[in-house]
């Protein structure tokens, strides 16, 4: 239940997103440090969406492995810890 409202959640901000984008089909003017160009609005607000969810999702991923990396270790100190317990219970 709880995946399927994840999905519906994120479904939702994606619909969001497009429909905000589609209201402004615009061109506007990209200024960057060795020139500019120009792009319709609701390209510039998609990239900037997509770029700011890679960016997001490449931070979590350190932190989910520092994580996974922190659990393998507890239960390998766990699994030790069962083991003198049954060596000193027999």
């Amino acid at each position: 239940m709880r995946q399927k409202l994840h999905y519906i959640t994120v479904l939702l901000l994606i619909l969001l997103i497009s429909c905000l984008a589609l209201a402004n089909m615009e061109k506007v003017k990209v200024s960057y440090l060795f020139g500019h160009f120009q792009l319709p609005l609701i390209i510039l607000i998609l990239s900037s969406v997509l770029l700011g969810a890679v960016i997001a999702s490449l931070i979590s991923l350190g932190r989910h492995w520092t994580i996974k990396a922190e659990l393998k270790q507890a239960r390998k100190e766990l699994e030790q810890h069962q083991q003198t317990f049954t060596k000193t219970v027999e």
